[in-house]
């Protein structure tokens, strides 16, 4: 990644903070799928759950007393990441259904922003985007959004707008992956699909704690050949009893 498309492709994070770990809880067959097809999945922002997002494209704006739209308010798509690695939380919400098994994927900031730009290097700087989403309070939000009655039409402004939320979502210390595409490459459920090497991008697989202990080794084992992954793969610990020496005493 050329020093220029640093600049304007990576938001609110430092060199440091590229080079970080970040994670993504995942359904198991999606993390397979994303392995044996080579494909990473982005989303429009109409599929996510908070409804401030994409706030500023879908409102539009007034020109010279004139209602106008924005043309590309579906042309952005994203991916969501966390750079918390020991919150129960984060299982809790994103590995919420019981009938499924999980998997958290581990990677680092520069890694998803590279495998992105691979495949875009056309323009990369105006159409991929990686960076730490900053949470606000809702006035502050505002702010942000009416920009000093500023227009401000570039990809990046808008990327960085959609790296701002509310400050009930902090505990999230969310990193957004962001791409300026055109949303009739998209298909009818808001999903956009592009190649990647997962063997590049992912370093770490880790299933969820609920995962049977007894069966644990088998199921490494078949995920491991499922996904012809050569780097660690581990079962969460955090439900885990402590393994404590017994501890003596002396009446």
């Amino acid at each position: 990644m050329d020093k220029k498309t640093l600049q304007y492709s990576t938001l609110h994070l430092s060199e440091a903070e590229l080079e970080q770990n970040i994670y993504r809880i995942m359904p198991e067959d999606y993390v397979i799928s994303l392995f044996q097809k080579n494909e990473n999945v982005l989303s429009q922002m109409r599929n996510w759950k908070d409804k401030f997002e994409n706030f500023q494209l879908k409102i539009g704006g007034i020109i010279n007393g004139e209602p106008f739209e924005y043309g590309f308010q579906d042309d952005f798509v994203g991916q969501c990441w966390t750079r918390e690695s020991l919150s129960e939380a984060m299982w809790g919400i994103y590995a919420s259904d019981p009938y499924r098994r999980y998997i958290r994927i581990r990677s680092t900031p520069r890694k998803i922003l590279n495998a992105l730009i691979l495949e875009h290097s056309e323009m990369p700087q105006d159409t991929c985007f990686v960076g730490k989403v900053l949470y606000k309070r809702e006035a502050e939000l505002k702010a942000e959004f009416t920009n000093g009655g500023r227009l401000d039409v570039r990809a990046a402004n808008f990327a960085n707008i959609l790296l701002l939320k509310r400050r009930a979502f902090k505990h999230e210390k969310e990193v957004r992956l962001l791409f300026f595409g055109d949303s009739t490459d998209y298909c009818a459920k808001g999903l956009y699909r592009y190649k990647i090497d997962p063997h590049l991008m992912i370093d770490q697989l880790m299933a969820h704690p609920n995962r049977n202990r007894v069966r644990w080794n088998t199921d490494k084992e078949n995920l491991k050949k499922a996904t012809g992954f050569a780097g660690d793969i581990k079962r969460s610990k955090i439900y885990d009893p402590p393994d404590w020496t017994t501890p003596e005493f002396s009446d």
